[in-house]
């Protein structure tokens, strides 16, 4: 990491630190409450803590780990091998080549227990070592710190920094087809607020990502793919009136900016541009039944290029976590976003994106899993228009709070109007984990 970056990252921790509610139940005799407890004392996760959750995460406590007691803090470490098998490692549609692949992974979480307030840490690095087209293999990376500060149980601000370290997906509609997958770097600043009064809850939210492509070596030469660097702002004023136990009415706006690190991109463009969001509608909150937002309205950005002009359209989006029976977890989500883009001449893209998400304990000890998402892109100013489709299934054993296994297959489909641009395919994983 940069001194840049750790500089940052070392600032918002100074101004984050603080802690989270001290534990009442034992695990395991370290005096600290498992994050399973946590999360049947406060009712259904949000959504988007849902969709991050692993399978594992939901099977009964004598299957979580326990992990180090360090005076007021719990350190959770954990380690993973994948095996998979690609069958399009290119994700072509002509010509496909199939790999096998290792990935390797270990990760750490230290988590406070104070009487109040939150710090959090976490570290993952990742490395993926392809068999025969070792061109591809790549090494990533991410750390995460982030705070909580409690006036009142109800009052809070959130501070978080991460850093990721990626690659970009093969088959992506950016995808420069390098010899290597382009490596990309996000540096994300996230602070929120909420206040409660009576009925209505007030939430001010700020986001802002600093994103680097390094550029990419072709066949033909090399992709300058560093015009890509941008800075990405978010201002989100929420307002949520419950006028029943459980229902509330939401307003919520949105004022965006994008500015890149160089005055136009590689084809003369100015890609600058700002942008508003407008949206209302339901939340939910029943507990152990439904959580989650159906939102409506209008977005637009407007671009500082003429040619480019402005992208606008309905907004929606939905996002539920929902426990029909408490054996089985569904999530939903439907949005519709503008999404940035460098193809030449193009604005944005214009993206409407759908899944679902089924969790269910077939027994205490195994877990099966199944997402199926579908998702069309439209460039606005351009030709391209993508539709793609993916279903993965997975089952996870866990032997005990330790040691656990699990299977995946995913199939994934893109379709597009222009020749060659779609691909089918098949992905088959099998992956051993160890957790204390």
């Amino acid at each position: 990491m940069s001194p840049r970056y750790l500089a940052f990252g070392i600032g918002v921790i100074l101004a984050a630190g603080c802690g989270t509610a001290l534990a009442q139940d034992d695990v395991k005799g370290t005096g600290l409450k498992s994050e399973s407890v946590r999360k049947q004392k406060d009712g259904l996760l949000p959504p988007k803590d849902a969709l991050e959750q692993k399978d594992g995460d939901i099977a009964p406590d004598q299957y979580q780990p326990q992990g180090v007691a360090l005076g007021s803090f719990l350190l959770l470490p954990k380690a993973e091998v994948d095996l998979t098998r690609n069958n399009n490692i290119y994700a072509s549609n002509y010509d496909r080549v199939g790999d096998f692949l290792t990935a390797y992974r270990s990760e750490a979480v230290l988590k406070s227990d104070f009487q109040r307030h939150e710090v959090t840490a976490q570290g993952r690095i990742e490395r993926k070592e392809f068999h025969n087209y070792d061109r591809e293999s790549v090494t990533n990376s991410y750390l995460r710190l982030a705070g909580r500060y409690d006036f009142t149980p109800r009052d809070v601000v959130n501070l978080a920094v991460f850093h990721t370290r990626d690659h970009e997906d093969r088959g992506s509609l950016d995808d420069a087809g390098g010899l290597r997958p382009t490596e990309y770097q996000y540096l994300t600043l996230d602070a929120s607020g909420v206040m409660n009064t009576g009925n209505l809850t007030s939430s001010l939210g700020f986001l802002a990502t600093n994103r680097q492509w390094d550029d990419t070596r072709t066949s033909t030469g090399v992709t300058p793919s560093h015009f890509r660097n941008r800075n990405d702002y978010e201002l989100k004023l929420r307002e949520a009136y419950e006028f029943i136990p459980g229902y509330a009415a939401l307003v919520e706006a949105t004022g965006i900016q994008r500015r890149y690190e160089h005055d136009r991109d590689q084809s003369g463009y100015r890609r600058d541009s700002d942008g508003v969001r407008l949206a209302t509608g339901l939340g939910l909150d029943i507990s152990e039944v439904i959580r989650g937002d159906v939102l409506g309205g209008y977005m637009w950005q407007d671009y500082e290029d003429a040619r480019l002009g402005n992208v606008s359209g309905a907004f929606f989006k939905v996002m539920l976590n929902w426990m029909p029976t408490r054996l089985t977890t569904v999530i939903p989500s439907l949005e519709r976003s503008i999404e940035e883009t460098t193809a030449s001449g193009v604005a944005a893209l214009l993206s409407t994106a759908a899944s679902v998400t089924v969790r269910h304990e077939l027994q205490r000890n195994i877990i099966l899993g199944s997402t199926l998402s579908y998702s069309e892109d439209e460039q606005k100013n351009g030709e391209l228009t993508a539709h793609t489709y993916t279903g993965t299934v997975r089952a996870t054993y866990l032997l005990n709070s330790s040691v656990y296994a699990s299977a995946e297959m995913t199939e994934k489909h893109k379709l597009s109007n222009i020749d060659g641009r779609g691909f089918n395919q098949t992905i088959g994983m099998l992956r051993l984990g160890l957790q204390y």
